[in-house]
C-alpha cells in the first residue's frame, strides 16, 4: 500500500496530540446545541448555574452529573435528556465538563507552579533542577547501576550507559522495529546484578509478519551483559509469534517489575482494544514469568483454553507505568487512557480492569467509547484522571534527601507536562500533587542512589530528551 506511511503519520499525529485536544470535537458541538444556551457558550452560567466554578447544587460526582443530565431537575427549569441523547452521549458530556473546568484552573495552577530564581515548592519540599544530559532522541527508560552509573534507552533504538559523567553508546543490541510509538523502549537491571549481571531490554520486534498487508510487531524482551561497551550473551526471554503481531504503531506498553524470581511486564492493546478482553491474545495485558523466561505453572490462566500462558492480568489499554510498592510490595500500574480515563491500579493476578468495555474516557475526536464506569467482575482504578494527564512511568520515592516524601509515588505526566506525587494509605490516594509543570514531557522517572530523583524530559521537534534530576534546597 503506497499510502501507509502517510495514513501512519497521520495517525500517530493524531495520539500523539489527542490529550492537548480537551473541550474540542464532536462533544464540543453536542454541548453547544443541547446546553449552551441555558449554561453559556463556554459553561460560565447563563439562566443555569455555572459548570466550571466546582459548585454543585445536586452533587458534584460523575454519578451526580450523571443523573441530573439524563432525569433533569424540572421545578429548577433542567429538562431530561433521556432519550434524547443516548448513555454514551451523556457520559461524553460528564467528561466534556470535567475538561472544562480544568482548562478554567489551568492559568492558576501554573502560575502556582512556577519557579522563583530557579527554586520549585512544593508542599513539603523545595527543588531545583540539574540538568544531566542531553540525548539524542526521546529518552524513554532509565535504569541506575549498583557503581551509580545508569542505562537509559533512545525510542529510535540506542542504549546509552552513562558513567563517569560521560555517556557511551552500547553496540550489538537487537534489532529494533522503531514505528511510531514502538522502538526500543524498557532497560532494567536485575535485582541480583552484581551476582549475575544481567540486563534486560523491552522493545518492539517484527519477525517478518504482515497484517492486511502491512509490516506487523509486537514487544519482545531479552536479557543480556555489557562488556567493554558491547551487548553480549543475549538470551531470549519473551517473543510472541507473528500471528499475534499487529501493523498498528500504537500501545506497547513495555514495563517491568522484578518480583521474587519473577518478572512482570506490560504490553498494550496495540491499537485493536477488544483484543484487550480476549484472554488468547498477549496484547492489552499484563504478564508474568520467570526471570529466566520459563512460563510459571501457577499463573492464572494457565489450563484456561486457548489462554496465553503468560497473563497475569487482562483488559488494560496501555500500561506504560509499573513499579512495586517498597514496603507492601504491591504491584502498581498506570494505563495510558484515551481521552481522559488515565488510571493508576494495584495489579492483581487473574483480574480483569475493564478495557474497553468500561473507561472513564471517550474517544480523542470527542466521540463516547461507552457509557459504562463500573461492570461487575471488572476492577475500578485507585485513581483516575479525566481529563488525562497522558501518565507514563512511575517510581516510588526511596532515597532521604527528600524525608517528606519517603515511600510517596511520584507519577509522569507527557501532554500535561506534570510530575504528580501521590501519597498513599492502605492502598488509597489521600492526597495528589502536582509538584512540577511545564518543564517538559515525563516519560520516566528513576531514583538515584545519592536520594534524588532523575527524570526523562523531552520536547521540540523533531523531540529530544534531556535527563534532569531534582536537588533539594533548604527552606
Amino acid at each position: 500500500m503506497k499510502n501507509t506511511p502517510i495514513i501512519f503519520a497521520i495517525f500517530i499525529a493524531t495520539t500523539a496530540f489527542a490529550q492537548n485536544r480537551i473541550g474540542t470535537g464532536e462533544i464540543d458541538k453536542l454541548y453547544q446545541t443541547y446546553c449552551a444556551a441555558c449554561h453559556g457558550e463556554d459553561l460560565r452560567g447563563g439562566e443555569g448555574e455555572s459548570l466550571i466554578d466546582d459548585v454543585w447544587k445536586y452533587g458534584g460526582t460523575d454519578e451526580d452529573l450523571t443523573r441530573v443530565i439524563s432525569e433533569g431537575i424540572l421545578e429548577n427549569g433542567m429538562i431530561p435528556y433521556k432519550g434524547v441523547l443516548t448513555p454514551e452521549q451523556i457520559r461524553a458530556l460528564v467528561i466534556y465538563i470535567r475538561e472544562q473546568g480544568q482548562l478554567a484552573k489551568k492559568q492558576q495552577v501554573e502560575e502556582s507552579l512556577k519557579p522563583q530564581d530557579g527554586v520549585f515548592q512544593s508542599e513539603d519540599h523545595q527543588f531545583t533542577l540539574e540538568k544531566v544530559l542531553d540525548g539524542n532522541g526521546i529518552i524513554w527508560a532509565i535504569d541506575f547501576l549498583p557503581n551509580g552509573s545508569f542505562l537509559f534507552t533512545e525510542r529510535q533504538g540506542d542504549l546509552y550507559l552513562f558513567e563517569n559523567g560521560k555517556k557511551q553508546k552500547v553496540d550489538g543490541i537487537p534489532a529494533i522495529w522503531q514505528r511510531g510509538q514502538g522502538g526500543l523502549l524498557e532497560v532494567a537491571v536485575h535485582p541480583d546484578y552484581q551476582e549475575n549481571g544481567w540486563i534486560y531490554l523491552g522493545y518492539s520486534e517484527t519477525v517478518g509478519a504482515t497484517e492486511n498487508g502491512n509490516e506487523a510487531g509486537m514487544t519482545a524482551i531479552v536479557r543480556g551483559r555489557i562488556s567493554d561497551g558491547q551487548w553480549v550473551d543475549q538470551e531470549n526471554i519473551f517473543h510472541v509469534p507473528g500471528e499475534f503481531h499487529t501493523s498498528a504503531g500504537a500501545h506497547f506498553g513495555t514495563r517491568f517489575v522484578f518480583q521474587d524470581g519473577y518478572l512482570f511486564f506490560s504490553i498494550g492493546d496495540r491499537g485493536r482494544q477488544q483484543m484487550a478482553q480476549d484472554l488468547s491474545k498477549p496484547n492489552g495485558k499484563h504478564h508474568r514469568i520467570h526471570d529466566d523466561g520459563r512460563v510459571p505453572e501457577n499463573n492464572p490462566f494457565i489450563g484456561v483454553k486457548d489462554a496465553y500462558p503468560t497473563i497475569w492480568t487482562y483488559g488494560n489499554r496501555n500500561p506504560q507505568g509499573l513499579d512495586q510498592h517498597p514496603i507492601t510490595k504491591q504491584i502498581w500500574s498506570t494505563e495510558h487512557g484515551p481521552r481522559g480515563g488515565d488510571e493508576l491500579n494495584i495489579i492483581e493476578g487473574g483480574k480483569n480492569y475493564g478495557w474497553p468495555t468500561i473507561t472513564y474516557g471517550m474517544n480523542y475526536n470527542g466521540t463516547p467509547i461507552t457509557d459504562k464506569t463500573h461492570q461487575e467482575g471488572m476492577e475500578q482504578p485507585v485513581k483516575y484522571w479525566t481529563p488525562s494527564i497522558a501518565v507514563c512511568g512511575i517510581e516510588f520515592y526511596e532515597g532521604d534527601l527528600f524525608p517528606d516524601w519517603k515511600h510517596n509515588l511520584f507519577v509522569s505526566g507527557m501532554a500535561s507536562q506534570e510530575l504528580h506525587r501521590i501519597e498513599l494509605k492502605d492502598g488509597e490516594v489521600i492526597s495528589d500533587e502536582i509538584v512540577l509543570k511545564n518543564q517538559g514531557r515525563i516519560r520516566d522517572i528513576a531514583n538515584g542512589p545519592e536520594g534524588s530523583l532523575y527524570l526523562s524530559l523531552n520536547g521540540g521537534s523533531p523531540r529530544k530528551g534531556s535527563i534532569y534530576r531534582l536537588v533539594p534546597v533548604e527552606k
